[in-house]
């Protein structure tokens, strides 16, 4: 039996903020959900069957959403 394990990474700011990431976590297809209430919330979930791999995973998630600093 296969155990799996995820990670949830959750961010809060403004629509405009968000659009990017969006863009970004679309084209690199990871599962996320978005809420508009006074700030926009993201969650990202990122999966993986190792610990090793979760870590891999997460890792790669924050590179790629830290190109979009200024």
């Amino acid at each position: 039996m296969s155990s799996e394990h995820h990670v949830v990474v959750s961010w809060s700011g403004s629509a405009a903020d968000s659009e990017p990431m969006i863009e970004l976590l679309e084209q690199a297809g990871y599962a996320f959900t978005v809420k508009n209430e006074d700030a926009t919330h993201l969650e990202i979930v990122v999966e993986s069957e190792s610990m090793r791999g979760l870590r891999d995973a997460v890792d790669e998630l924050l590179v790629q959403l830290s190109s979009l600093e200024d």
